[in-house]
């Protein structure tokens, strides 16, 4: 156990050399998070185990329980004080793609520009993952559109961002499944709008488009512990996207977790370190949380899930219930960002999230 954890250790330390590259400053956003590792403080490295595993290390599907199907998966943010009135009619439709792509009506932009650091985000999808075997095949895909919406510099600029995003990726043992391995595609078209937050709702352009891609790995220890390490390069190289270099930039990121359970009861414990090889500013970030549930299920699950965490030092809590192994999910998540700089900090309203997957 102690040679095997000491040779990832040393793999780690060799690959965050291998993908070192100068730091610099950049704003950044991770695209597709999930709600249940948000509730955990934003930590999946090595604990994430649903259909949103792509987004934190490839190498995780391998966590997944047999197979996850969302045929329809609704995710709705917003900041503190963000009425329904705002939120709904600026981010959902009944019709496909379920998605208003347009942005920020122009009759509640005042009133949306009216509360603190006003933040709202949707998508909308479908998202697949499966596990072929205990040892650790798996492959796992995810189309989603989504769209963010915020006041920036004191709400002096309106920003909107929409995404298309497509990944699909694989894990595959090394040996008997102790080592699982890694790999994924992401594809995005992306288009950004920016104006004077006085003058007016910035109007869209052409989405422009890039192409990344992660290398992850996972060590998971045997015993009743069920401990489990994880180190993933994601944008390996950085991604372009459109004209802008590195608009994704490349970034290591290491994760520690455990699934202990006793009868009715389960607890996992997650840490993650993000950025230990970075372009960002803020380097070795640190995310932990815990997830309590009720009556597990053989889908990995619980009928009751609670959750919390530390998002970069900020707290994070939620609430899932899990109906007929998946065949029906609500999930709640609140939570607080990290909006300022390594020199100067500074914490995001309050964001509320709610969550609803439709599938098997």
């Amino acid at each position: 156990m102690f040679s095997l954890i000491s040779r990832f250790v040393s793999l780690f330390f060799l690959l965050s050399l291998l993908f070192a590259l100068p730091a610099k400053s950049a704003e950044y956003r991770q695209p597709v998070i999930s709600y249940r590792a948000l509730a955990m403080g934003n930590t999946g490295v090595a604990a994430a185990n649903d259909s949103y595993a792509l987004s934190y290390n490839p190498a995780v599907l391998a966590n997944v329980r047999d197979w996850w199907l969302d045929l329809a998966a609704w995710t709705v943010e917003s900041s503190q004080g963000t009425t329904p009135v705002e939120l709904l009619p600026t981010l959902v439709t009944l019709n496909y793609p379920y998605l208003n792509e347009t942005g920020l009506s122009e009759a509640v932009r005042a009133s949306f520009l009216s509360h603190e650091t006003p933040h709202m985000r949707a998508n909308a999808g479908v998202n697949f993952a499966s596990r072929l075997s205990s040892s650790g095949f798996a492959f796992g895909a995810n189309y989603l559109r989504e769209i963010t919406i915020q006041g920036l510099e004191n709400n002096r600029i309106l920003f909107q961002r929409n995404e298309r995003i497509s990944q699909f990726g694989f894990s595959i043992p090394l040996g008997t499944g102790q080592w699982v391995l890694g790999v994924s595609q992401k594809n995005l078209e992306r288009r950004d709008a920016t104006s004077d937050a006085s003058i007016g709702v910035p109007s869209f352009g052409a989405y422009e488009k890039g192409t990344g891609y992660d290398v992850g790995l996972l060590f998971r220890a045997a015993g009743k512990s069920q401990m489990s390490l994880g180190l993933v390069a994601q944008n390996v190289g950085g991604m372009d996207i459109g004209a802008t270099k590195d608009a994704e930039p490349q970034e290591v990121h290491f994760g520690w977790s455990m699934n202990l359970e006793w009868g009715p009861v389960r607890l996992v414990p997650a840490l993650d370190v993000r950025g230990i090889q970075t372009t960002k500013e803020r380097k070795n970030r640190v995310h932990a949380g815990v997830e309590f549930g009720l009556f597990p299920n053989e889908t990995g699950g619980n009928l009751l899930s609670l959750r919390s965490g530390l998002n970069e030092g900020y707290p994070t809590n939620g609430v899932e219930l899990n109906f007929f192994n998946r065949s029906l999910l609500l999930g709640y998540t609140v939570y607080y960002e990290e909006l300022g700089t390594k020199a100067v900090r500074q914490k995001s309203s309050k964001r509320a999230l709610a969550y609803l997957s439709l599938g098997w």
